[in-house]
């Protein structure tokens, strides 16, 4: 073998040595950064690699932690170069590196600050995490760079960045939701405890309307039935049945809205009738007094409603009838049932109000119905089940001599909305003239209501 033949095959063997050397030393690097969890170490072993392997003798690595974030100086060597700890995202290198994975232009070195990178060529070395992301960049500078082994530390590098950095902001993000989600449960163990008091002081309120609103009384020569159907534990309607010698007294409101703010307005409602009702001869006197009492004294509130009331005496079957936007009374009489209208306008508009009077006459075995418009206004889909089935409804039970006429008319409603719920509080209070039976309040679900008979 000749000399050059020899010279040759110990050249070859050196080139296959070094290959071996780095990729040996690639292995032993990309195992370090499989297991490295900061990316301070991976820029460090990044630059250890750089200048033992590519012999590279100036380098610097920057970072940035988030997509919007400037970019960190995390490594650099020597120490004399002078870099800057940060570079911002807007800065003409960065700006560039965007467009370019990597430039070897002297200019834009000189953007970093001033950093001595001058006497050899020089790269700058863009780091991704996608094609459209840029995390960060490398400046090297040596005697000889080889470019394909770079782009392969720089491919190696910002793999590893890429991924502890989504691994950070996961981490971020999952401690993030954690605060978060304790204080969800705080919020909700505090919105279950204000839950529990309000429910707690609604019961009591809905237990205190239901005293205030009592059982109608026992009368000699008529049976009177009420039906309490509020939509929540508290509603805006009330009634109230008295009874002063011959005379029967009925009176129904509703007041407008539903809910708490309704029911403390029938508080107001009740003791303004019972400070007007015996004072007033005639039930359109007994409106006029009631809406100049609610007009004068809460002037500010806006405390609207309807009502309409009732006198019969008890002897005669005279019916005296007032009411102020209120659905019409209904009376059943001779086999036929016939609403009889009020022209009134809401009670509390204005003070000085007057309401008519309309006169009836009822026999023995008749009814008189009063009501508000929650059974009336009974919605299914777009269609009510209104004033005509309503009247009906009545008629029927009324025929059918039931003892209990309201729960027949709710089970015509029941049965008309096929499980839609009603969406308004409704009462229904009924008097059957000359039947003497229990006086009877039926409160609670439509479905499943509790009768109780009255003391």
């Amino acid at each position: 073998m000749s000399r050059s033949e020899d010279s040759e095959r110990a050249r070859r063997l050196d080139t296959l040595e070094q290959r071996f050397e780095r990729l040996r030393a690639f292995g032993s690097l990309r195992r370090q950064l499989r297991v490295t969890e900061e990316v301070e170490v991976i820029a460090a072993a990044a630059q250890e690699f750089a200048r033992d392997v590519l012999h590279v003798t100036h380098f610097a690595l920057y970072c940035a932690e988030k997509e919007e974030s400037d970019f960190d100086l995390l490594s650099f060597a020597p120490e004399s170069l002078g870099l800057p700890r940060s570079v911002e995202r807007d800065s003409p290198i960065a700006k560039a590196l965007e467009e370019a994975t990597s430039t070897s232009d002297s200019e834009l070195l000189s953007m970093v600050g001033g950093a001595d990178f001058a006497g050899a060529p020089a790269l700058a070395l863009a780091l991704r995490a996608s094609p459209t992301q840029l995390i960060g960049f490398a400046l090297v500078k040596g005697d000889w760079l080889d470019t394909e082994l770079l782009d392969e530390l720089v491919f190696d590098v910002e793999s590893a960045l890429a991924a502890r950095m989504i691994t950070r902001l996961r981490a971020e993000e999952l401690a993030v939701l954690e605060i978060q989600e304790r204080e969800l449960v705080g919020l909700l163990r505090d919105v279950e405890a204000r839950d529990e008091i309000i429910q707690r002081d609604l019961e009591e309120a809905r237990q205190f309307q239901r005293k205030m609103l009592g059982a109608p009384p026992r009368v000699d020569g008529a049976s009177i039935e009420v039906i309490y159907q509020p939509l929540g534990l508290v509603g805006g309607d009330l009634y109230a049945a008295a009874i002063d010698g011959q005379r029967l007294r009925l009176f129904v409101a509703d007041a407008t809205g539903h809910g708490v703010r309704a029911s403390l307005t029938t508080m107001f409602i009740k003791s303004g009738y019972e400070a007007v009702r015996l004072g007033a001869p005639d039930p359109a006197a007994l409106l006029a007094a009631l809406n100049d009492a609610i007009a004068h004294t809460y002037r500010s509130s806006e405390m609207l409603f309807s009502a309409a009331c009732v006198d019969i005496d008890l002897a005669t079957g005279r019916l005296l009838i007032s009411s102020a936007a209120h659905p019409p009374v209904c009376v059943v009489s001779g086999g036929e049932a016939r609403y009889i209208e009020g022209a009134g306008a809401f009670l509390g508009l204005r003070s000085g109000m007057r309401f008519q009077t309309q006169e009836a006459f009822i026999r023995p075995g008749d009814g008189v119905y009063l009501y508000t418009d929650g059974f009336v206004e009974a919605r299914k889909q777009n269609e009510l089940f209104g004033d005509d089935r309503f009247r009906e409804a009545i008629l029927d039970a009324h025929r059918g001599g039931q003892r209990l006429a309201g729960e027949s008319v709710l089970a015509a409603v029941t049965a008309f909305l096929d499980g839609a719920p009603l969406d308004d509080d409704g009462t229904f209070v009924g008097v059957r003239y000359g039947v003497v039976q229990p006086s009877l309040r039926t409160t609670g679900d439509l479905d499943a209501a509790r009768t109780t008979v009255a003391p």
